[in-house]
C-alpha cells in the first residue's frame, strides 16, 4: 500500500497565502477608492478654475463664493439635500440584512431603505471579493 503523504504543513501554507493575498487585495481596494476619489476632486478643480477663466475671457466676474466657505464642501454638500449614504454604511446595512439568510436586490431594499440598483450593485461588488456568495435564489453570507 503507498504512503500517504502528510499534507498538513501545505494546508496551512496555502490558508497563510490566502489571507496574505486576500489582506493585499483588501488594501488595493481602498487604494482604488481613494484614486477614484481623487480623480473626481481634480476634475471637479480643473472644471471650476475653466469656468473662472472663461467668465474673465467674456468680462463677468469670477464664481462667488459660498456663504458658508468655512464649512467644508461635503459638509456643505450633507446641508444642502445630499442624498448619499456615509461611506460604508450601505454595506454594512447589506451584510447585516444577510444575516437573517439569502436575499434578493429587492429584498434587500425593501428591508434596508437602499435603493434597488444600489442593492443590487453592492451585492455584485461584495460577491466578487468574496464578502458574500451567490445563493440559489439571491446572495447569502458565505458558509
Amino acid at each position: 500500500m503507498p504512503e500517504v503523504p502528510d499534507v498538513t504543513a501545505i494546508v496551512e501554507q496555502v490558508k497563510a497565502r490566502i489571507k496574505q493575498i486576500e489582506a493585499e487585495l483588501a488594501r488595493h481596494e481602498r487604494l482604488n477608492d481613494e484614486l477614484a476619489r481623487l480623480r473626481d476632486a481634480l476634475g471637479r478643480l480643473e472644471g471650476a478654475a475653466r469656468s473662472q477663466v472663461s467668465r474673465r475671457r467674456r468680462g463677468g466676474r469670477a464664481a462667488a463664493t459660498p456663504a458658508n466657505k468655512t464649512q467644508p464642501a461635503r459638509a456643505r454638500a450633507a446641508t444642502s439635500g445630499s442624498r448619499r449614504a456615509p461611506r460604508g454604511q450601505n454595506k454594512a446595512k447589506v451584510l447585516e440584512a444577510l444575516k437573517r439568510g439569502p436575499m434578493t436586490a429587492s429584498e434587500i431594499s425593501k428591508t434596508t431603505g437602499i435603493a434597488t440598483g444600489t442593492a443590487s450593485t453592492l451585492l455584485t461588488k461584495l460577491a466578487k471579493s468574496g464578502e458574500i456568495t451567490k445563493a440559489e435564489r439571491g446572495y447569502k453570507l458565505p458558509d
